[in-house]
């Protein structure tokens, strides 16, 4: 026997009419509460939770912001004050801190056996630092010469770091503009994102705030590409006019106590980076570890690896694998034993000779050579 119709096929129908009762049934509760609220007002829990939100709302959040209270500049384009420029060619950033922190650090086994490639590897990083600052310290310059005070028409709060996710800050110094005035304190608190909206000259534009969240700082648009703007607050020093609307902001204490430590940090960083390239700072170390022999004293040097000695007319004995060997100054009596050493010395009364393969070369003077072993030879060079 054969049924007309599928029986999966009518499950599946009536499964499907089913979802459509409960959707069906869901959407008449709401339209029921939503009735009831019509009639009743908002529940006191509701008005609770409004009342919560109050405190935290500020002026202009969602509709219009109020306008800054002084719009007032010279005409552009207008002077930049030195201490402005100072401000933008000496910046202490943590970020650029670390920076020569790795190149100088994890690759350290490179520049112990390669040291002549530490500077040009220093200056390679300190171009990559000011190639960054540049790129922001133009736009702020620009701003400066030839922004206008654009009008914010909207702020939105486009994300907020959560426990789960994003830059959260606990007592970081952040900036936070409110009109022409910045502030800088100590905040802790998730990092916020908030987008505003200005216009200026007819140019609708878009500006991303991050940090704290955008209070009611004033926004500078370039009156040349009026897509470029920055909030006061993203200047590193304070902004502020005369009365022909003319810059006469100050350089605070911190921003200037950065700008002397960033100068010691850089002149830090090239000369020791020179003086590690150019063999100075092994000589040094070589001085600090040479032997001086005491006048008629007797050293005998038995390490490997090179060494320093002054002489002092003293008596030096070298054996076993100690070369190269530096002599400086003369010697009473020199003394060479052991395989394979070399010796140079700048004067000597008595070379002795014994072991294999050891070379000696004097600088001046015709000293006595008492020669035995193999392959042992003492010259003049």
């Amino acid at each position: 026997m054969t049924s007309s119709e599928d029986p999966e096929q009518r499950i599946a129908d009536l499964e499907k009419q089913l979802a459509d009762a409960r959707r069906i049934a869901d959407l008449e509760a709401q339209l029921a509460e939503a009735r009831a609220r019509q009639k009743t007002g908002p529940s006191t829990n509701q008005m609770s939770d409004v009342f919560e939100v109050l405190p935290n709302l500020r002026p202009g959040m969602g509709g219009v912001p109020a306008a800054p209270v002084d719009t007032r500049l010279a005409d552009a384009p207008r002077r930049v004050p030195l201490r402005f420029v100072l401000a933008e060619l000496l910046p202490f950033r943590w970020w650029y801190l670390f920076t020569f922190f790795m190149v100088a650090i994890p690759p350290i086994i490179v520049w112990i056996m390669n040291p002549q490639l530490l500077a040009p590897a220093a200056v390679a990083a300190l171009v990559l630092v000011y190639g960054v600052q540049f790129r922001t310290a133009r736009r702020r310059l620009a701003l400066l010469r030839w922004g206008r005070v654009a009008e914010v028409v909207g702020v939105d709060v486009s994300s907020r770091a959560t426990y789960y996710g994003g830059t959260t800050y606990s007592n970081v110094w952040l900036p936070q503009a409110h009109g022409w005035t910045v502030t800088r304190q100590l905040w802790s608190g998730p990092s916020t994102t908030t987008v505003v909206r200005y216009v200026l000259d007819g140019y609708r534009g878009e500006l991303r705030v991050k940090g704290r969240s955008y209070d009611d700082g004033v926004i500078l648009a370039d009156t040349r590409h009026p897509e470029r703007a920055l909030c006061v607050s993203s200047f590193p020093y304070d902004l502020d006019r005369n009365e022909s609307g003319d810059w006469t902001g100050r350089l605070r204490v911190r921003l200037v106590v950065g700008m002397v430590v960033w100068v010691l940090v850089v002149a830090g960083w090239l000369g020791g980076a020179v003086w590690i390239s150019t063999g100075a700072a092994a000589r040094m170390m070589a001085e600090q570890s040479a032997v001086r022999l005491d006048p008629g004293g007797t050293v005998r040097l038995s390490d490997s690896g090179p060494q320093t000695v002054y002489c002092n007319d003293g008596h030096l004995v070298v054996s076993g694998g100690a070369t190269p060997v530096t002599v400086h100054g003369h010697c009473a009596s020199l003394e060479v034993a052991g395989i394979d050493a070399v010796v140079t010395v700048d004067s000597v009364d008595v070379i002795t000779l014994g072991g294999i393969d050891n070379h000696v070369t004097y600088h001046s003077g015709t000293p006595k050579i008492v020669s035995s072993g193999i392959d042992n030879t003492a010259i003049r060079g």
